[in-house]
């Protein structure tokens, strides 16, 4: 079934096998395979027949040849357009979930480029995503994704080479939080995925279409919790034991009303440690913490099986105003209403754009606010613009990838564990130790990097 991304996977963007930086414009044969590489699979994960791909596709520019004339264009992407193949525009299939596929839409962007407005629209956005795309400037050879174009853009944002945008969608399509939906499904059903993950199926179908979690991103997020687990518990002295424990028990996730998915399933299968803190205030889940969730009425029904809410993790000590926090669900217009700080499951709706049952937002009891004192606000999102709210540290910012959404689960894990390996957190008797304030170290000269999270090829996205 990934026959097509296995042909090009020496061509993905990795540490040994980094961007061209050589200046000499789009590296056009290395995007254009790995384009080609995309549709091909989109095309046959879906039930089509791969001999019917090449029938069926040509050349973007032998569609629009009229381009070739169009000094515009800078020869490298002119070749790339050359190269990378595009359908019909009566085709059944888009490039990718958020993409409809190539386009050809020069300037317009001199709010952006004011000096030299070499920008065009390379991939046009997919109906339901938005008016934009992915947008290219051919003066740095850089691409961003720009779903809506009400939305700012401006040259300092983290603009990425179009093998790094490419390389990512393809570790989308190999981690399943991407998949192809046969072409002849045309039904409405809210369906579980082989391994792990859950899809709604409306039709008909445009397929790629996104999952809210993948049986990868469970396994990988229980992996690293044994591994924090073992060396916070090695740092204490504690000698090794059989797990025979795990973090909470269904009857008591049932009682809570936390519903089937990504959740559940981590932390009935994660481990019950034999410490209390997992990060500075932070407190590892108890039965008797645990059911009482700020966000979930449990005296209600069930409500829509599709709207997962927001779940608190990783409880704090402290209590914050959950009016600003707009992804908790809280109408604007109603008064204040305080929950606990900690580290909190966003709520997902699972049939939703780009649905993620696995994001994550940590809400610290105080944001971080320039001050006279220091030249700038060090506390960073992953774009490195300022990360001055409550709920800012280890989020992305402008992500050039994907759509807008929350770090996932092991984002934070890995920060976990990096920081409790390197002995930048200190271990006691009670686990990681320290409080809250520990996370004012993010906005300073030489903490935020450990409060810093990475996008791109091979991280996350």
């Amino acid at each position: 079934m990934l026959k097509s991304i296995q042909a090009v996977s020496h061509l993905l963007v990795t540490p040994d096998n980094p961007p061209r930086t050589d200046g000499d414009g789009m590296d056009r044969e290395r995007c254009a395979a790995l384009h080609n590489a995309i549709y091909k699979h989109g095309w046959v994960a879906s039930g089509r027949d791969p001999a019917d791909f090449l029938r069926q596709s040509r050349p973007y520019l032998d569609s629009h040849p009229s381009l070739a004339q169009d000094d515009f264009l800078h020869p490298s992407v002119l070749a790339f357009l050359r190269a990378a193949r595009a359908l019909p525009g009566n085709h059944e299939i888009n490039f990718f979930y958020h993409i409809w596929g190539l386009n050809y839409e020069p300037g317009g962007r001199d709010y952006c480029f004011p000096d030299s407005d070499q920008s065009l629209l390379l991939y046009g956005t997919a109906w339901s995503y938005g008016n934009d795309g992915l947008v290219y400037d051919q003066n740095t050879h850089t691409a961003i994704l720009h779903l809506d174009i009400t939305d700012d853009l401006t040259p300092g944002q983290a603009w990425q080479p179009l093998e790094c945008i490419l390389t990512v969608w393809i570790e989308m399509i190999q981690r399943q939080k991407v998949v192809a939906i046969p072409a002849n499904v045309g039904k409405t059903s809210y369906e579980s995925i082989e391994g792990g993950g859950y899809r709604r199926i409306e039709g008909p179908q445009q397929d790629p279409a996104t999952v809210p979690w993948s049986s990868q991103d469970l396994e990988e997020c229980l992996e690293l919790w044994i591994m924090i687990v073992k060396l916070i518990e090695e740092k204490m002295g504690l000698r090794d034991a059989e797990q025979t424990e795990t973090l909470l028990k269904l009857p008591t996730l049932a009682n809570a009303r936390i519903p089937n998915g990504f959740a559940q399933e981590f932390l009935c299968r994660a481990w019950r440690p034999r410490f209390q803190y997992i990060a500075p205030g932070l407190r590892a889940p108890s039965a008797s913490k645990f059911a009482t969730q700020p966000f979930i009425d449990t005296n209600g029904d069930d409500g829509n099986e599709d709207e997962v809410p927001p779940i608190l993790l990783f409880r704090g000590n402290a209590v914050v105003s959950a009016r600003e926090l707009s992804w908790l669900g809280f109408p604007a217009q109603q008064s204040a209403v305080d929950c606990p700080n900690g580290l909190y499951l966003n709520g997902c709706g699972r049939s939703t754009q780009y649905p993620q049952e696995d994001g994550c937002s940590l809400i610290l009891p105080f944001g971080f606010e320039a001050a006279a004192w220091k030249d700038a606000l060090w506390a960073k999102k992953s774009d490195y613009s300022p990360a001055n709210k409550c709920d800012d540290l280890l989020q992305a910012g402008v992500n050039p990838y994907n759509d807008i959404h929350p770090v996932q689960l092991q984002a934070f894990l890995e920060n976990v564990y990096t920081n409790v390996e390197s002995g930048y957190w200190v271990v006691d008797e009670h686990g990681v130790a320290g409080v809250l304030d520990k996370y004012r170290e993010a906005d300073t000269e030489h903490g935020w990097s450990k409060y810093y999270v990475q996008l791109g090829p091979g991280g996350y996205w």
